[in-house]
């Protein structure tokens, strides 16, 4: 029996150590190895099967990959990188593999008018509050920033304070891709960040990439001043055969069924995932079922990075790039896995709910030409409207599934092909698409649609959440030789009461400036709280109230006699004179008191307190 082959390896694959050992080690010897070593990936290889394990910003080592093949492993240790550790505190790095600036492909370098004009499109498709008018661009390695300037006043050291910090900036690639992110986080690691996943997708094979590297240096060394040419010239012969390329797309889409299996609930029986892509947006439904009751899922962009790149990789193939991938598993009891996939070229108009506005469509074509394009693609990329895609049924495909070992998910056995084969649809409820999708903190987002809210591995559906709180805090950093400087901290938490799921109870969103805005994520969920929640939270308190319960907001305890701050405060509902909202407290004034209560509205449920007593009093 071969020997475990232990490597441990930077961001790019090469080796820093490397031993042998008889017996497959164990997750936690394998973290102890990479700790040893100081570094971030470690590989375990038996014959050709690959091993890939990955530490995270937290220090916590875990399998990215079980079992697959070097390529692929190669694949998910540079995606690993992207979601989770690039850029980095330092900054981006141009000798990172991530660091390069990407292929250009077929359209090249856009220009500014055309960055510009994307972003006007993309303003006015989403119905966005954004001016567009006056947008500027500046360009960086992978496409354009597009933004709305700010007129500061240069006479006064003190403008900068009045500046707005959070408004959207929009990165746009060169494919049309159009990235909008907030001017709170620092310029060069948002165009970092969208460099690094622009060259994670267009990167070209690693046959390709190494010939592409030694023609790069022969031009370098044949352009020496003062030495004669000795090169005519180079062609790259270094792409890799059809059926090669097959494999490594059917490997990379066996990792992206992995990685979705963890998005669904502890016991899902079956799972159907539709994406509809093009080279400038996609849409993604995800759906398992668990005792036959559909649970619906969003689809990480984390995954989503995945899709693109192996959307890339198929567009090698004779039949170009596929326009869908459904991707379906049922569980076997045996632990057992079917998984069956289905590619879509398009021979058929693609669903309403998964058709993309023309312009992506568009885009596309530009950065695959294809030689036979559909009749109803040809009109509908050349169309003027602005339609877009919303969700939809999906329709996943029947195709003969494969058998696989037991894992989190298993091989598929169709490839990409000029037409898939026929299949009778399987059914799937509709997804909705979340209202809230927006990143706490460095990598994590914070998820929601009408049905769940979801941060990291914590969820909790809104009919479960007994509190919620939503305070704003501001700090002034007094400076001494500087100006005094602002940050507004915006916190959303929902739990319920003694069984509170950790991340969802301390979002927190930071904002720096005198007047900062409010994040929109976290301004959509407390509209969505105060619409939605709290008038549910406030008949249940109120109700009992009514029967001679009690519960406590802070420190305060209410029942139906009034309100209790043992020490402070015992007045029954008739003694409360005014309740007000104001500087992060619920300020409640009692007759026959001349200094108010306050309570902080960083207490659970603390928001309902005025209409508490206004209800208990009048």
């Amino acid at each position: 029996m071969s020997r475990h082959v232990l490597a441990a390896t930077d961001p790019a694959g090469r080796e820093i150590a490397r031993e042998e050992r008889p017996a497959a080690p164990s997750l936690a010897m394998v973290a102890a190895y990479g700790d040893l070593h100081a570094c971030d990936y470690v590989t375990v290889s038996q014959g050709e099967s690959v091993g890939l394990y990955a530490r995270d910003p937290e220090g916590t080592w875990d399998a990215v990959s079980p079992g697959t093949d070097a390529v692929t492993a190669d694949e998910m240790r540079l995606w690993f990188e992207l979601t989770h550790h690039y850029p980095g505190p330092g900054g981006a790095d141009p000798g990172h593999p991530l660091g390069r600036a990407p292929q250009p492909g077929a359209v090249g370098r856009i220009d500014e008018r055309r960055a510009i004009s994307l972003v006007q499109e993309h303003i006015a498709t989403g119905g966005l509050d954004y001016p567009t008018r006056g947008l500027v661009a500046d360009r960086f390695a992978a496409g354009w920033s597009v933004y709305a300037p700010v007129d500061v006043d240069d006479s006064d050291p003190l403008a900068f304070l009045d500046m707005p910090v959070g408004r959207s900036v929009f990165l746009v690639g060169d494919t049309g891709r159009v990235k909008e992110v907030t001017s709170a986080i620092p310029p060069g690691q948002a165009e970092a960040l969208f460099t690094g996943e622009e060259a994670f997708v267009r990167r070209p094979p690693a046959e390709e990439a190494f010939m592409n590297d030694l023609k790069a240096e022969f031009e370098r060394l044949d352009a020496r001043p003062g030495q004669p040419g000795a090169v005519a010239g180079f062609t790259v012969v270094g792409t890799p055969p059809e059926d090669v390329t097959a494999a490594r797309v059917t490997a990379l889409t066996d990792e992206i069924a992995r990685q979705l299996a963890l998005c669904g609930p502890p016991r899902w029986e079956r799972m159907v995932a539709a994406f509809s892509c093009a080279v400038s947006a996609e849409t993604a439904d995800l759906c398992f079922w668990e005792n036959e009751r559909p649970v619906e899922a969003r689809v990480p962009e984390q995954i989503a990075l995945l899709v693109r790149r192996q959307r890339h990789l198929a567009a090698a193939m004779p039949a170009g790039p596929w326009l869908r991938l459904i991707v379906a598993v049922i569980k076997g009891p045996d632990g057992r896995a079917e998984v069956s996939t289905q590619y879509d070229y398009g021979d058929e108009r693609l669903p309403d709910g998964q058709l993309l506005a023309p312009s992506h469509y568009r885009n596309d074509l530009a950065a695959y030409p294809r030689a036979g394009v559909p009749a109803w693609l040809r009109a509908h990329a050349g169309a003027n409207g602005r339609r877009t895609a919303t969700p939809s049924t999906a329709t996943p495909s029947t195709a003969t599934p494969s058998t696989a070992t037991p894992s989190t998910a298993t091989p598929s056995t169709a490839t990409p092909r000029t037409a898939p084969p026929p299949s009778a649809p399987l059914r799937q409820e509709v997804p909705e698409r979340p209202f809230v999708d927006s990143r706490v903190g460095w990598t994590t987002h914070v998820v929601a649609d009408r049905q769940r809210i979801t941060y990291g591995s914590d969820s909790l559906a809104w009919e479960e959440i007994e509190w919620v709180r939503y305070p704003v805090s501001r700090t002034r950093h007094q400076g001494f030789l500087v100006p005094s400087t602002y940050t507004h901290t915006y916190t959303f938490g929902v739990g319920r009461y003694g069984d509170s799921l950790r991340g969802l109870r301390n979002l927190m969103w930071s904002k720096n400036g005198k007047r900062a805005e409010a994040p929109e994520g976290w301004l959509a969920l407390v509209e969505f709280a105060q619409r939605v929640l709290e008038p549910r939270l406030l008949a249940e308190r109120l109700d009992l109230i009514r029967r001679g319960g009690s519960f406590t907001i802070g420190e305060m305890s209410v029942h139906r006699g009034g309100l209790t701050l043992r020490g402070v405060m015992e007045a029954d509902w008739r003694s409360i004179t005014d309740v007000e909202v104001a500087d992060g407290l619920v300020w409640i004034r009692e007759r026959g008191r001349q200094q108010p209560v306050r309570v902080s509205l960083d207490g659970a449920n603390a928001v309902l307190l005025p209409r508490i007593v206004a209800a208990m009093a009048g």
